[in-house]
């Protein structure tokens, strides 16, 4: 996965500022799927968010529409793990859409670390990294 420098610190400012909780967000490609945005979304997970997060199907609808009338288009899902490493739970497997790219960030201590990005199976039984290319 290819994403902009800027983008990457709007993700780790997103996961700082909501920590001790789970932000969320989505991934925005240009036409050569390179990530040039990305859009924060309310963690709408109706019990503790200190390690879980849902994307309200309305609030994702409206950005799609939004996003595809600049020509662009949803490649992934952004997420943090505060004070848990940068890779997808069981939880997050299983919620997962196989078609996207799903970027992590470990929060620990309330500071980003970590950022790694990984795609599912279609069966969402397993996750497999995807190289983290950052442009500047």
């Amino acid at each position: 996965m290819r994403i902009g420098k800027r983008v990457l610190d709007e993700i780790h400012s997103h996961a700082e500022s909501t920590y001790p909780e789970e932000c969320c967000g989505l991934l925005i490609a240009d036409g050569e799927g390179r990530v040039i945005e990305s859009t924060r979304m309310t963690n709408a997970y109706p019990g503790p968010k200190h390690d879980r997060y849902v994307i309200d199907p309305l609030e994702l609808f409206r950005a799609d529409r939004a996003v595809s009338h600049k020509g662009l288009s949803i490649v992934g899902i952004y997420h943090s793990h505060p004070d848990y490493p940068a890779t997808l739970s069981a939880y997050d497997l299983d919620h997962s859409f196989p078609l996207y790219s799903y970027v992590v960030v470990s929060v620990p201590g309330g500071k980003a670390g970590d950022t790694r990005s990984w795609t599912t199976d279609e069966e969402r039984k397993s996750a497999s990294e995807e190289k983290l290319q950052i442009d500047q």
